[in-house]
């Protein structure tokens, strides 16, 4: 986190490389434990970048425990990211899937499409057909040693590009109109999103992947989060669940913009006050990289306690004969 700290710039083409670098070393020094921590991969749709990767939080002694589900979606950009970088970034992710196992989360990280192939909703139905994948098929989410899943527990967060199309999800109507789970979702985590953006008003670096994904600037401003949630019928604002917002205290200017509209403006639409975590001394991309090493973790603390403090009444525990 020192070299974090010593990073003067916020936008995402000054901070990226130095903090995948400082994170890589961090992280280094910790793969054992990240890795430890059983993982299997799965596929959940018809192409290559239908998988996802389970991380197994083990059950307590004597105990056979339920473990809440957190499905994380990543960011990058709409045209990258991977569940699994190569090396040597391969703990990239890793991290945050040994880090919320070891908090009792039963985690899975799935791929999706990418721009130019994917155009918009694609990435939204992708993480939508993640979810519906997590929840018919719970014999995949155990392993000998390993917490039951609880199914009626499910918690989704999306970072970047992740929040963009969890959110995306969540309001158009149509993309979750013939699941039947959603009543199980306890809460969602959007933390740093793109939730609008203008070429110019904004500064966003990405022009080009805006443009592959949504097939245009007037496009995008038609169907980016925060426009959807302007336009969202009643019904699909009462049906949300409960939402935490999280950002970083060195977000690029446009992110922090974005960011404070679409919380007031949910606010003013489900006329209810949504929590709101800062990942104090963290930039856009440090945050989630940082879990694991023992340092910069507060933010996902707190993440942790708001989704037990929300996660329904689990079974009563089991002891084992």
């Amino acid at each position: 986190m020192d070299t974090i700290a010593k990073l003067r710039d916020t936008e995402l083409h000054k901070v990226s490389a130095p903090t995948a670098i400082a994170m890589h070393a961090a992280l280094e020094k910790k793969r054992s434990s990240i890795l430890e921590v059983p993982r299997k991969t799965f596929k959940y749709g018809p192409t290559d970048r239908h998988k996802l990767d389970v991380y197994y939080p083990c059950r307590r002694d004597h105990f056979i425990d339920t473990a809440p589900i957190l499905i994380f979606i990543y960011g990058g950009g709409f045209d990258s990211g991977e569940r699994a970088f190569p090396a040597p970034f391969d703990l990239a992710y890793a991290c945050v899937g040994s880090y919320f196992a070891r908090q009792g989360f039963l985690t899975v990280i799935p791929d999706y499409r990418l721009a130019p192939r994917a155009r918009f909703p694609d990435c939204a139905e992708d993480v939508r057909d993640a979810v519906d994948w997590v929840v018919h098929n719970p014999n995949r989410l155990t392993i000998p040693g390993s917490s039951i899943p609880d199914m009626n527990s499910l918690f989704i967060m999306g970072h970047s590009a992740g929040a963009v199309h969890l959110s995306t999800m969540l309001l158009l109507p149509e993309i979750l109109s013939r699941t039947t789970w959603c009543s199980r979702i306890s809460g969602i985590i959007l933390n740093g999103g793109a939730y609008h953006f203008h070429e110019k008003e904004c500064g966003y670096p990405g022009t080009h992947a805006v443009v592959q994904y949504w097939g245009g600037w007037e496009e995008a401003r038609m169907n980016v989060p925060y426009a959807l949630l302007c336009r969202a019928p009643l019904p699909i604002i009462g049906s949300l669940p409960k939402i935490l917002i999280v950002e970083a205290e060195r977000e690029p200017s446009w992110v922090l913009v974005a960011g404070k509209d679409f919380l007031s403006k949910l606010e003013e639409r489900s006329m209810r006050r949504i929590p709101k975590v800062t990942a104090r001394g963290h930039n856009h991309v440090s945050s989630n990289w940082t879990l694991g090493t023992g340092q910069g973790e507060e933010w996902a603390e707190k993440v942790g306690e708001w989704m037990k403090l929300n996660r329904p009444a689990p079974q009563p525990l089991v002891c084992r004969l």
